[in-house]
């Protein structure tokens, strides 16, 4: 574990130790982008926390193959935050000298060979973009991490949307989450698959999903689940993932979802983006 000083520490302090129950705020779906300030991404999502009603946001990261984010906070928090390791080696929680907590489990983010996007959070192994959805479960299965669908605009319709339900009814479907995130507009219906998962007892889980903005920067935590959990120091996204698993755990979705305006310049402008990468 680093801490300010840049010092290894031998164990994880008590402090961290959870037999007290507390209400999380789980952001299911972040991205921290290497324009985003450091410090004023982890107290927005602080800020969030505290507005929702919960003590601490829990970050799940989703980064790309191009991104490392979750280790750069590992080895080199931001100037007045210290870092902890959890034993999973998967999350981290950090603390800055106002008291304000964060933690924050590793996640991936792929873009598979039909279009849609398979979050495997809790691994921070990579899965190379295009492969197939259900080669993409396994491996994410096989790392130990929650599988998400994540809800994205125009992905979930026509071949891609029919190619979902299907995979959705199928045993290995029967493995995925579906996430909600929001970029989704507030005023817009319910997606159909989000009925076919909680016909069969599954949750949808939410995140905020920051784009690559500077005006995305303290979006982290604006949009998730409130969930009452009891820290485990060695195995926290594991216990949290058994949570999140149990269908008669109680969870609420908190935060706010895009309007017309922020929606659709958000999407010129990954248009723009995506231009430029290619």
């Amino acid at each position: 574990m680093m801490s300010l000083d840049g010092t290894t520490k031998e164990r994880l302090p008590e402090r961290l130790s959870g037999t007290m129950i507390e209400k999380a705020l789980v952001d299911a779906h972040v991205h921290l982008y290497p324009a985003f300030d450091r410090d004023a991404f982890l107290r927005a999502a602080i800020d969030h926390a505290r507005a929702a009603g919960a003590a601490f946001p829990w970050l799940l990261f989703t980064e790309t193959a191009r991104d490392a984010a979750f280790r750069e906070l590992r080895n080199s928090p931001p100037t007045g935050w210290e870092v902890d390791l959890h034993g999973d080696g998967r999350t981290l929680t950090l603390r800055n000298a106002q008291g304000g907590r964060v933690m924050v489990t590793a996640g991936r983010q792929v873009q598979t060979a039909e279009g849609l996007e398979l979050l495997a959070i809790g691994s921070d192994e990579p899965i190379a973009d295009g492969t197939p959805l259900e080669a993409g479960l396994a491996l994410a299965l096989g790392h130990g991490a929650l599988a998400v669908v994540p809800w994205g605009f125009g992905k979930w319709t026509g071949q891609r949307g029919r190619f979902l339900s299907t995979f959705l009814a199928s045993l290995q479907g029967l493995r995925v989450f579906l996430g909600d995130n929001g970029g989704r507009p507030w005023f817009w219906p319910e997606p159909k698959p989000f009925q076919e998962v909680a016909a069969t007892g599954r949750r949808v889980l939410p995140g905020s999903d920051p784009l690559p903005f500077k005006s995305h920067e303290c979006r982290a935590g604006s949009y998730g689940l409130l969930i009452d959990v009891a820290v485990d120091v060695d195995r926290p996204f594991a216990a949290l993932a058994d949570l999140l698993k149990g269908g008669d755990t109680r969870t609420s979705a908190v935060g706010e979802r895009a309007g017309s305006y922020h929606f659709v310049r958000d999407q010129i402008a990954m248009q723009i983006v995506k231009r430029a990468r290619r």
